[in-house]
């Protein structure tokens, strides 16, 4: 397991920043067999906490308060290293922050490090095999999900109040689950990627994530600069629930699956889900039975097409761009992964075996229009809130043994697809979705996706709301 690497400049000092600062890299250093960070950034975290303090001290406490952030180690902070997970970014630093990390900068976020992650963010695991694997905030001997493992732990293990990383089918709303925090997917192109490691441009989106729904909500509106923002600097970085759009009186109507996301659950999932369907009930929810295998099938054919399609020519653009000393070819050559080294090596560069090419590029692009397509006749012609499912269909299994495959319901399964089936579908299409926590019972963390119209995102964060509130009532 490699070490973080770690700024020094643990000073004490006055003020409230400092004070938050300090606690969470305390917390840090309790949590640190997690290997949540490839960067921990105390030097820069505590002088950018001073100086917070003393604008606030100047103002009579006005303006942002100060809040925590960790940042997934492939969304650019100027000054810090941005390796994607891969040995052949182990040195490349960016010069300026991401427009995300800048709007939340802007809002008193303070970024304590750079999360570790799945290499390149083509994993659902975060088995690492150059920075080491990231343990479960809730028991470290599971893996924690990916391809965001090490944000998610850092905000569940209670580093940090917010997490900024990317999705491309799961990657937020995944690891989220697997460690019992609450995840934001928005609509793809409603947050900036510039500043980005890409993996591929239609289906890359930054997410968020947070140890409670109105953060969450908050962390969105200060991204978007929606309304909503305003009341959010007012705070500490969360809303209050008068944050979030009124919630209509009607009984909410949610998309019951009928194929595919509700079936082949493992126990401990298939239980918490349907208390949850209980809990629904009860307070008045309308299920609407919707038929959902098409959806499964359109994503199956198109999600990996849509990835190999476009990751060398976005990776290069990228690498070119930011001056990153290293090209497409050179970086692949270096993945740590072998298997995935193996793989990115036989689909991704052009002229390998299984690159899809131009013509299979435009043809996944017209099926991803049919899928979004089946997705809008969906909601519309059943007038719903959102489409509920599990989250993931599995809990967390133990590190590096599951890899591969993974037992569930008596044969074995591939770990990969069976943890991004429930989340990729929607991801392919553009859609937003939020996972939410689910009560348990002797058991590791699991959630419940709620997933909205395309742009409707507050729409779908009001919904969630809604449903959190009756899944959290005693």
């Amino acid at each position: 397991m490699a070490e973080p690497h770690t700024t020094s400049g643990r000073g004490r000092g006055p003020g409230r920043a400092h004070d938050l600062v300090s606690a969470a890299l305390d917390r840090a250093a309790a949590v640190a067999h997690l290997n949540a960070f490839i960067t921990l950034d105390a030097e820069r975290a505590l002088a950018q906490a001073a100086r917070s303090d003393a604008r606030r001290s100047v103002r009579g406490g006005g303006g942002p308060a100060p809040w925590s952030l960790v940042v997934k180690d492939n969304t650019h902070v100027a000054g810090l290293p941005n390796t994607a997970g891969t040995p052949a970014l182990a040195d490349f630093v960016p010069a300026a922050d991401a427009p995300v990390v800048a709007a939340l900068r802007s809002a008193g976020a303070i970024v304590l490090g750079k999360t570790n992650m799945h290499e390149l963010s083509l994993g659902a695991t975060s088995c690492n095999h150059t920075f080491g694997a990231v343990g479960n905030a809730t028991d470290p001997a599971l893996f924690a999900g990916g391809s965001s493992g090490g944000t998610a732990v850092a905000v569940a293990a209670g580093v940090a109040e917010g997490w900024l990383g990317t999705d491309t089918g799961g990657s937020v709303t995944i690891p989220a689950a697997l460690n019992g925090v609450y995840g934001l997917r928005p609509s793809a192109g409603r947050y900036s990627s510039a500043g980005v490691t890409p993996l591929s441009t239609t289906r890359d989106t930054p997410g968020l994530m947070a140890r409670t729904l109105d953060r969450l909500t908050a962390l969105d509106a200060l991204v978007t600069g929606s309304r909503e923002a305003t009341a959010a600097r007012r705070t500490t970085g969360a809303a209050s629930t008068a944050d979030t759009p009124a919630a209509p009186a009607r009984p909410l109507r949610l998309g019951l699956p009928r194929q595919v996301f509700a079936e082949d659950l493992e126990a401990p999932v298939r239980t918490a889900w349907e208390q949850a369907l209980d809990r629904l009930t009860a307070a008045r929810t309308t299920w609407v039975p919707v038929d959902t295998a098409h959806l499964v099938e359109y994503d199956a054919r198109i999600g990996f097409p849509l990835v190999f399609g476009e990751f060398a020519t976005a990776l290069g653009r990228y690498l070119m761009e930011h001056g990153a000393g290293v090209g497409p070819a050179e970086l692949i050559a270096a993945v740590g992964d072998p298997d995935l080294a193996a793989l990115l090596g036989a689909t991704a560069l052009p002229g390998s075996p299984g690159y899809p090419g131009e013509a299979g590029l435009r043809s996944a692009l017209a099926t991803r229009r049919t899928l979004q397509e089946a997705y809008a006749q969906l909601f519309t012609a059943h007038g719903l809130d959102a489409l509920l499912s599990p989250t993931v269909p599995v809990c967390a299994r133990p590190l590096r043994r599951y890899e591969d495959s993974l037992p569930l319901n008596g044969r074995d399964a591939p770990t990969f697809h069976t943890l991004i089936r429930n989340t990729s579908p929607a991801a392919t299409a553009g859609l937003p979705s939020v996972t939410i926590p689910l009560p348990v019972t002797g058991s590791a963390p699991v959630g419940v996706q709620l997933i909205g119209r395309r742009l409707a995102d507050r729409e779908l964060l009001a919904t969630a709301a809604r449903v959190d509130a009756v899944l959290r009532c005693p």
